[in-house]
């Protein structure tokens, strides 16, 4: 229904000028002028409606439009008008309903003192009464191409009577290739012969024979021979009736051989009624968005019934749900990028894929069938025992099978067995068979599944290791390229310690090339890419020191005046703290390098290195005197360390 807002302060205005006659005036039908939107459709509306309890209820003629010579006069316009009136909110009385789409070449004529535009395109319209949301009495639908203003061919047309909603008679619905005409017994059910016939009369016709709503048979003509399709003939059990669609061609075709069903999949009855349904389908929306609408017509036939029992509907459950887990399986092996180009080269990889591929062919494709026929709600529509003969024609899936594998153009085959224990077995039921091929598929490829996360995982490690190997190269590289360039710019001890570096990282790649196991490799890899990585953040380091002593001595000096000489002088400050770094500290650091060098201890030797060159330029602005008289005799460089609040992890 339409919804509409009225603010609450007109609410209140309109009670005052209307006073006490609101209450008996509330279901007073008021008119609308004005644009509306039904779905795609926006137009212009003219309707009568009702309010109660703030909902729009139309209620009487209604009438929305769309058309724009603008549009149509500089390229193209789609126009429509539905019209007909409710009652209460459901579509009541006669209705019409047109679409259009065309476009002008600007031709005009004058007839009447008046211009006529000349346009082309398609104009579709569905005309009968409606009774109280469903159709009653002829329903007449066309699809028509327009040239010139003119009607030049009927693309479609569908003739059917409606008794307040439940088809009637005789009907007949054709396109440009096909005409099929039938009839309906007066609850709706097909009934005696449908026959489809060509336009051009050089196609195949085709009849279909019903009895009480029950298809007894399909007759195929052509002008060479005629071919007879037997359906539910003879049949005498119980039965349900159902709507004529496409869950009901799907039923009929597991009663039927593949040769029959391939006849039936190249004619049109079908799809002529599929046709038709779209065209009533289009109409229901539209009346759905105005109000109640049960407008969709409902051919009915009647199909054989073999209910399942709750431990059969446990079985049908199970077998979608391994369907489903090993079709997510198989999809996700089958893409993926790594193991398709993998598979090129290698043979084993070429043998998991295609042995997926067969697992799908062989079990996955005929179970998805039947887990298309639950998503129908038609397995009940046959026995379990012609469900097994149109799924598994060739017979049920064996767990043994070859799998053919082609490598650089060498073709080989070798076997695969499914690990499973569930089995067919002729003792089993059709549904417990089923079950089975269903958990052998999913414990098929859940197996190849797992092989290929280790031959993915094998590939990622090889070419992680070649990554890290190439990094490690680069490292030391960069290492020793940086020691040579550094050696000869900076004093002799601290030059020493970067050859101690450099020898130290010679004997780190020494070590990692006698590794031989392909895991202790990877481990080793990658501990050696962060050594060698850490070892020249150390290096740079060390390349800084002598800047870092001569930015603390000059921190630490001071201008004064010196009175006696009259002249400013420098001073040393807080010399107990620039000593303790320049001969306790410093010392220790290198000799760290030099004598306890290992890659557990660079990255913290490196950050307490910097910590300590840091914190000593803090030390300068503060109260530093109780500091001072506590270093005044220490010596022991990892007290000194603490004493200056810095973290010495290398000792930790």
């Amino acid at each position: 229904m339409i919804r509409l807002t009225i603010k609450p302060l007109l609410q209140f205005l309109v009670f005052i000028v209307v006073g006490i006659s609101i209450p008996m005036n509330a279901q007073e039908t008021q008119t609308y002028n004005g644009p509306l939107q039904i779905g795609k459709y926006n137009g212009k509306a003219t309707y009568s409606y009702k309010l109660v309890e703030n909902d729009t209820v139309l209620d009487g003629d209604f009438t929305v439009l769309r058309s724009n010579l603008q549009e149509l006069l500089e390229k193209q316009d789609y126009s429509f008008q539905f019209k007909g009136a409710f009652v209460d909110g459901t579509a009541n009385g006669p209705w019409k309903f047109q679409f259009g789409e065309f476009n002008s070449k600007s031709q005009s004529e004058v007839i009447d003192y008046q211009y006529r535009v000349l346009v082309s395109g398609i104009q579709k319209s569905a005309a009968g009464k409606i009774k109280m949301g469903k159709p009653n009495g002829k329903w007449t639908i066309l699809e028509e191409q327009i040239e010139n203003s003119e009607i030049s061919s009927t693309l479609f047309k569908s003739v059917v009577s409606f008794d307040n909603g439940v088809p009637q008679q005789n009907f007949s619905i054709n396109n440009e290739n096909y005409t099929l005409v039938g009839r309906f017994l007066r609850d709706g059910l097909a009934h005696d012969e449908w026959s489809l016939f060509p336009s051009n009369g050089m196609d195949q016709s085709e009849s279909w024979y019903f009895k009480d709503g029950i298809l007894q048979s399909i007759r195929v003509d052509d002008d060479n021979d005629h071919k007879t399709i037997q359906a539910y003939k003879g049949y005498s059990g119980e039965t349900r009736v159902i709507n004529l669609d496409a869950g009901y061609i799907k039923a009929l075709e597991i009663q039927l051989s593949q040769v029959d069903v391939d006849i039936l999949h190249h004619n049109s009855l079908p799809e002529l009624l599929k046709q038709n349904a779209a065209r009533y389908q289009e109409v229901d929306g539209i009346l759905s968005e105005l109000g109640k609408s049960e407008f969709l017509p409902e051919f009915k036939v009647k199909v054989p019934y073999y209910p399942l029992d709750s431990s059969q509907i446990r079985k049908v459950d199970s077998i979608v749900s391994y369907y489903k887990k090993a079709n997510e399986l198989s999809e996700s092996i089958l893409h993926n990028s790594q193991l398709n180009i993998l598979r090129l080269s290698d043979t084993n990889t070429a043998y998991q894929y295609n042995t997926v591929l067969q697992l799908k062919e062989n079990y996955l494709k005929p179970i998805q069938e039947i887990v298309s026929y639950d998503s129908l709600g038609i397995l009940e529509y046959t026995s379990q025992e012609q469900l097994v003969n149109h799924v598994f024609a060739n017979g049920m899936p064996k767990s043994e099978m070859d799998i053919e594998i082609q490598v650089d153009s060498v073709s080989s085959s070798k076997s695969y067995t499914i690990p499973t224990t569930s089995l067919t077995k002729s003792s089993n039921s059709n549904i417990e068979n089923i079950e089975a091929v269903a958990k052998m598929g999913y414990d098929g490829i859940l197996a190849i599944a797992n092989e290929v996360k280790e031959t993915l995982a094998q590939e990622k490690r090889q070419n992680e290791l070649a990554s890290l190997e190439e990094e490690i190269i680069l490292q030391n590289d960069s290492l020793v390229s940086f020691i040579i360039a550094t050696n000869d710019s900076i004093p002799l001890k601290y030059a020493n310690s970067l050859q101690q570096i450099k020898s130290f990282a010679n004997t780190t790649l020494n070590d990692y090339s006698k590794v031989k196991s392909a895991q202790n490799r990877l481990i080793a890899a990658r501990s050696t890419v962060k050594c060698l990585d850490n070892l020249n953040e150390l290096s740079s380091t060390v390349s800084q020191m002598p800047a870092y002593k001569t930015t603390i001595e000059e921190s630490y000096t001071d201008r004064i005046w010196n009175p006696f000489m009259a002249t400013l002088m420098d001073e040393d400050i807080k010399k107990k703290i620039t000593s303790a770094y320049s001969k306790i500290l410093e010392p220790y650091f290198l000799a760290e390098i030099e004598q306890h060098l290992s890659c557990d201890i660079i990255e913290d030797l490196n950050n307490t290195i910097t910590a300590t060159y840091k914190k000593v330029l803090e030390l300068k602005d503060q109260d530093t005197k109780k500091l001072e008289r506590k270093l005044k005799k220490e010596k022991d460089p990892v007290t000194v360390l603490e004493m200056l609040n810095v973290q010495n992890t290398t000792k930790q």
